[in-house]
């Protein structure tokens, strides 16, 4: 899923009609362990006392039909704590705070307890723009 914030940031600049905000230089995976909204909201990271921190995504490979995904293995810090059930991954614009660009629920959820390093195998992560529905 898309949020609004980014849907408005994609459409003012590639139209040119609100070039501000811009679109974001660095991309965050993040990690939740409940369902984020579109408007931003519902997101529940780990703590960072628990050994979580986002991770800058550096390998993504250019578009083949509509579809970005990761060039290379993506790892996250090994957990110092528990971090919980981990139910949706989950795009920022900054490593920290920052605005919700996409999410999307994981295929399957993951307990991740202390000591584990979580990790996203190559050409895991699949982004892509969903067509809204268009009602004539």
């Amino acid at each position: 899923m898309t949020s609004t914030y980014f849907l408005n940031c994609i459409m003012g600049n590639v139209f040119m009609t609100k070039l501000s905000p811009t679109l974001p230089k660095k991309v965050y995976l993040g990690l939740s362990s409940t369902a984020p909204q579109v408007d931003g909201t519902g997101v529940s990271e780990p703590l960072a006392s628990a050994g979580y921190q986002r991770v800058e995504l550096t390998n993504l490979g250019e578009p083949v039909n509509g579809v970005v995904s990761n060039g290379g293995e993506i790892q996250f810090d090994e957990s110092s704590a528990s971090w919980g059930t981990i139910t949706h991954f989950v795009l920022f614009d900054s490593p920290t705070d920052g605005n919700l660009l996409m999410f999307n629920q994981l295929s399957q959820s993951r307990s991740v307890e202390t000591a584990t390093i979580v990790m996203v195998k190559t050409g895991s992560l699949k982004l892509t723009l969903a067509n809204p529905t268009v009602t004539p």
